[in-house]
């Protein structure tokens, strides 16, 4: 049988030595590789320090309250918001029933509403807002100078 490898004239090599040949190259370097392999690893664990050189040791867990005390915290952030007696001045009105509306004028209906942001922050921005007004007019220092405009 004729093989489809060709080699000068003179040299026939039978598949079944080619197969051979590519074994044993196969596995030469496969013997190599996991040679080389074994000796990075040798030389890792001689050259570097153990990972837990620089550790300390863990002490024995204890029984803590943290979280007992996170817990209580939590708990009693809602306290007040329990022992709040405070009426509006249009607590109980018909007004405070009507949807639209009450959305706008909820702290007058229920002051807790007053602790959200989202009525709380206008409010406040309008309060020192008027203050700092108040205080740039009646003291004249507060006034940008005339010169630097």
């Amino acid at each position: 049988p004729k093989s489809f490898y060709s080699f000068p004239k003179g040299h026939h090599i039978s598949e079944r030595q080619l197969f051979k040949m590519a074994q044993r190259s196969r596995s030469s370097v496969l013997k190599s590789a996991l040679a080389i392999a074994a000796l990075c690893l040798a030389v890792q664990w001689v050259l570097v320090p153990s990972v837990n050189a620089f550790i300390q040791p863990r002490a024995p867990k204890s029984m803590d309250a943290a979280p007992a005390v996170g817990a209580l915290a939590a708990l009693t952030a809602s306290l007040p918001a329990e022992a709040y007696n405070f009426k509006g001045p249009l607590t109980g009105s018909e007004v405070c029933t009507q949807k639209p509306l009450f959305y706008i004028i909820a702290p007058a209906c229920d002051p807790i509403f007053l602790v959200s942001p989202i009525y709380l922050a206008p409010i406040l921005i309008v309060f020192w807002g008027t203050i700092i007004t108040v205080i740039q007019l009646l003291i004249p220092a507060t006034q940008p100078d005339e010169d630097l405009r």
